[in-house]
């Protein structure tokens, strides 16, 4: 839904779909504070906060006032203020920038209003807010970025655009290239881009931001109406977002709004693999927010090109599909570290980063998996110099290695 303010009406209604964003960036951003200020010595935690679609501020909630996006990231900013220095004896000052931006003159009207309304001053040094297309305001917004953090350039763009094609891919492209640390969470109308495939002109132009060729999208076309279905053109069309973008690392996860059922993308991209890990925790915490289908392995729609998601159970990263997981995991998981330590161990943080973009679990779960393999003598866990650790270890260092064990068994003959 394309949701409209006035300064001079009340805001619109919110839907669940937005509902469950909200929840999740909040979620996320308390997180992703605590997460980066673990060092107590640590005085100045500089972090820029974008809006690339930020609305007026906020919803109508059966009556109630809710907070949008804008009003979320203050919320949250101000919060992390008050949570980390709690218990601080040398305080921690949270140094945020935030840019809110919107196309639309009544609902920047309407921002500046609610902003006013919380005793926020709108200037060129703490709260900004433009009117016009994001991407006429990313070349200031960058700049302003590079002024105050020239070697981090730590920030969090959240480009909540409605359909496939607002922004282009060369845009988030840009930021990752000029500002590394960066993260950008994106929506993307999943379901209405597959929907509109066609080998026309039309189509051509409306997914130009998408920097789709003629024959990309023919290959597409083919996948959707063949024996893949959806669940492989989805696939293709997450790692073509990953390698247009230059992200290194997705957590896309599907949201279907109540009235087209219209699956949409919250896909958050970014080049750290914390940065995923901190992201992928969210939905295990936030259950039943999200939803994805098939296994929770290295099988989720996404991943596995294999079958039709019609087939498909669905995962809602609650208990029991935890436990589906792990049972999975325990399967699955040793012909992935054989591969990678055929020929030399794997270094655990480098197994970690790559089999993240595949699976729903998080790096707890995947080491808790591979210590239990451990034990059953499936592998060996290394330490930096070599040294073969004890089979009663309870957590992996990154710097630990995974070895096949001296004595080679198949994967999994343990647990026949």
């Amino acid at each position: 839904m394309d949701f409209k303010w006035h300064p001079d009406e009340p805001p619109p209604q919110i839907e669940e779909h937005s509902k469950a964003k909200l929840r999740v960036l909040r979620s996320y951003l308390g997180a992703y504070f605590d997460r980066l200020n673990i060092n107590p010595t640590h005085d100045t935690f500089k972090l820029d906060l974008v809006d690339g679609f930020a609305g007026g501020g906020t919803f109508l909630d059966h009556g109630h006032l809710l907070s949008g996006t804008p009003l979320v990231m203050l919320e949250e900013a101000s919060s992390a203020t008050e949570r980390l220095n709690r218990r601080r004896i040398k305080r921690l000052n949270v140094d945020c920038k935030f840019y809110f931006v919107d196309k639309e003159p009544a609902h920047t009207d309407h921002l500046r209003k609610v902003l006013a309304e919380r005793g926020h001053e709108i200037d060129e040094g703490r709260v900004v807010v433009r009117t016009g297309p994001f991407e006429n305001e990313i070349e200031g917004i960058l700049q302003s970025i590079h002024r105050r953090q020239p070697r981090a350039g730590r920030a969090i763009f959240l480009l909540d655009q409605t359909g496939f094609s607002q922004i282009e891919l060369a845009l988030v492209s840009r930021i990752f290239a000029e500002l590394p640390a960066a993260e950008v969470i994106l929506t993307f109308a999943a379901d209405a881009l597959v929907n509109h495939l066609s080998q026309t002109p039309q189509i051509a132009k409306a997914v130009a931001p998408l920097q789709l060729s003629e024959s990309q999208i023919e290959d597409l076309i083919h996948h959707r109406d063949g024996k893949g279905g959806r669940a492989l053109v989805q696939r293709l069309l997450r790692d073509h977002v990953r390698a247009a973008t230059g992200a290194t690392y997705d957590t896309p996860f599907f949201i279907r709004p109540g009235q087209s059922r219209r699956a949409l993308w919250f896909l958050h991209l970014s080049r750290h693999p914390t940065a995923r890990d901190v992201m992928i925790q969210r939905h295990w915490d936030i259950q039943n927010t999200f939803e994805h289908y098939g296994p929770g392995d290295f099988g989720m729609l996404g991943w596995d090109a294999l079958k039709d998601s019609n087939t498909l159970p669905l995962f809602n990263f609650n208990r029991i599909d935890l436990e589906q997981m792990d049972a999975q995991l325990l399967e699955s998981l040793p012909r992935e570290l054989y591969g990678l330590a055929s020929e030399k161990p794997v270094i655990v943080d480098a197994m970690r980063h790559i089999l993240a973009n595949r699976t729903a679990a998080r790096f707890s779960d995947l080491d808790r998996i591979i210590l239990q393999l451990a034990k059953e003598r499936e592998f060996d866990i290394l330490n930096p110099n070599g040294k073969i650790r004890s089979r009663a270890l309870t957590r992996l260092s990154p710097t630990d290695r995974i070895s096949l064990p001296s004595t080679l068994l198949l994967p999994g003959i343990s647990r026949l």
